[in-house]
């Protein structure tokens, strides 16, 4: 995500009316490491904002989502994470601990990638998403508490 500036002139100009609530939303995305979930978020921002509805979290992150300021991460089977960082990278889904982890993309497997034509097809995005163990679960040092 870039600024929140931007992001709230790129949702003007898509029409987005700009409530507290969805500007709490852009705000606790903004910066964001942590991949959270529409269902971190609601929980997070509904001691704030009491009235706040999910489906004010869900539509503030798709609108966010089609304006390219987050990506939606696919890496847990029953729900989607959201990363305010959309450069080109990996996601690891810790087994241990649940977080997930940024993973630079360079390297061979990136460099697959970087063509926006391969075997012919035209490609626009892609994921790569990873499982296994994040370097603190491997250092005996991670959060006890699972995020999934």
């Amino acid at each position: 995500m870039r600024s929140l500036d931007s992001t709230i002139t790129k949702l003007k100009a898509e029409g987005f009316k700009l409530t507290p609530q969805r500007i709490s939303v852009i705000k606790y995305m903004e910066g964001n490491p942590d991949h959270p979930s529409a269902g971190d978020i609601y929980k997070a921002l509904k001691k704030k904002y009491p009235g706040l509805a999910f489906s004010t979290v869900y539509n503030t992150l798709r609108m966010l989502q089609k304006i390219g300021e987050i990506q939606a991460v696919n890496i847990a089977e029953d729900h989607m994470n959201y990363d305010p960082d959309t450069s080109s990278h990996f996601h690891l889904l810790c087994e241990e601990c649940g977080k997930i982890v940024d993973i630079p993309s360079s390297g061979d497997l990136a460099e697959c990638f970087r063509s926006s034509e391969i075997s012919g097809h035209e490609v626009k995005s892609y994921q790569i998403n990873m499982r296994g163990t994040c370097s603190s679960c491997l250092c005996g040092s991670s959060d006890p508490q699972r995020r999934l």
